[in-house]
């Protein structure tokens, strides 16, 4: 598996920490995900769409709360 070597601030490595610890995962995992999202972002934008937050209503129906912007 290729290898990668990042410079971060302490602030963002002191929250990747704090989501890694809270999701149970290793820091290595975090990253992946957080690249798995902007992937999926990048994608998206390509085609013309954004994504979002979308939470769910007392009857469990979604609505969307927010666009992420600047990804």
């Amino acid at each position: 598996m290729p290898r990668l070597t990042v410079d971060l601030s302490e602030e963002i490595d002191k929250r990747l920490t704090e989501i890694a610890k809270k999701e149970c995962i290793s820091k290595a995992e975090a990253m992946r995900k957080a690249f798995a999202l902007l992937s999926i972002a990048v994608k998206e934008k390509a085609n013309g769409n954004s994504i979002g937050i979308v939470g769910n209503d007392k009857d469990n129906k979604p609505y969307v709360i927010g666009k992420v912007i600047g990804v």
